[in-house]
């Protein structure tokens, strides 16, 4: 009965992570930009000039079609190497991840 339990929390863990990160926009047109003071951070940049906050964004930074999951802090930084508020892992790039794999996406 404990493994039952067990394996029914899992899938409904991922089953609620899909639906999370798929209420996540794509964005495109917009850029990366370097953090001055802070340089070892980075935020987005959006093509009209606001930038992504308390949010998680599928962008696609090398423009190869495969698109990463990334969150952006209240003030507009990407957190990598962390937890985000909603308790998801990312990475030393920032992008999601998954029992340590990189979470992707095509866009439709």
């Amino acid at each position: 009965m404990k493994i039952r339990a067990l394996v029914l929390g899992a899938v409904m863990s991922v089953c609620a992570a899909s639906t999370a990160f798929a209420a996540a926009p794509f964005v495109g047109g917009g850029q990366w930009k370097q953090g001055i003071i802070r340089p070892d951070t980075w935020w987005y940049e959006n093509a009209d000039g606001t930038w992504l906050a308390d949010t998680w964004a599928w962008i696609d930074g090398n423009k190869d079609g495969i698109y990463e999951c990334y969150y952006f802090d209240k003030d507009g930084w990407m957190i990598y190497n962390a937890e985000s508020p909603d308790h998801w892992v990312t990475n030393a790039d920032g992008c999601w991840t998954l029992a340590g794999v990189v979470q992707t996406k095509t866009a439709q």
